[in-house]
């Protein structure tokens, strides 16, 4: 009799096997217990559906840049592998990236991720932003380089996740101090059409 980890591992490779050949939409829950070689019946004592399957594995893999960095790699360098551990799987990933139901739950992906590692949930709005970028660079083929992105995935960090919250107070007061002439750095004649 197989083990419990012995069936979820066959699921998962039989998973990432048919993500390598098609679409996130294409993949269906009875190709991969076929390809598993389990009952039905043991493929939903682990998932519920392959979406959360899907979740289940993507934030494992992208996970195990944690354990690859080790316990003094900073953000920078697990974030780093993160983003190298995408472009090295660009048919795993580009087929979840370019299929429309796939992208839906990266957020979901990105956001036990990051509930995981760092112990709280990023911003539904940066979850947003970074998904796009990642679908952006799936689109391109993932031709930017790793670093790029992440200087991108960077700018994208809400501010209270970067200061304190002191720092966070004094940003605020100076930035609703500003003059509305401020903000305007050109002739803006259609403001006020």
């Amino acid at each position: 009799m197989a083990s419990a980890s012995n069936i979820e591992t066959k699921i998962q490779d039989a998973f990432s096997d048919l993500m390598e050949k098609q679409s996130f939409s294409s993949v269906r829950v009875t190709a991969i217990i076929e390809n598993s070689h389990i009952s039905h019946r043991s493929f939903y004592r682990f998932y519920q559906s392959k979406y959360d399957l899907a979740i289940d594995f993507f934030s494992k893999q992208l996970a195990s840049a944690v354990i690859i960095g080790g316990k003094k790699a900073t953000f920078k360098d697990v974030m780093i592998i993160i983003l190298t551990i995408i472009k090295s799987h660009p048919r795993l990933y580009g087929n979840l990236l370019s299929d429309d139901e796939g992208a839906k739950i990266l957020p979901d992906i990105l956001t036990k991720l990051s509930t995981n590692w760092t112990g709280f949930s990023p911003a539904w709005a940066t979850t947003i932003i970074n998904t796009n970028l990642l679908i952006d660079w799936s689109n391109n083929h993932f031709a930017s380089p790793v670093e790029k992105i992440y200087t991108q995935f960077v700018y994208n960090l809400p501010a209270y996740e970067l200061l304190t919250k002191e720092e966070l107070d004094v940003r605020i007061q100076q930035y609703e101090s500003r003059m509305s002439g401020d903000f305007i750095k050109h002739d803006n004649k259609n403001l006020y059409k």
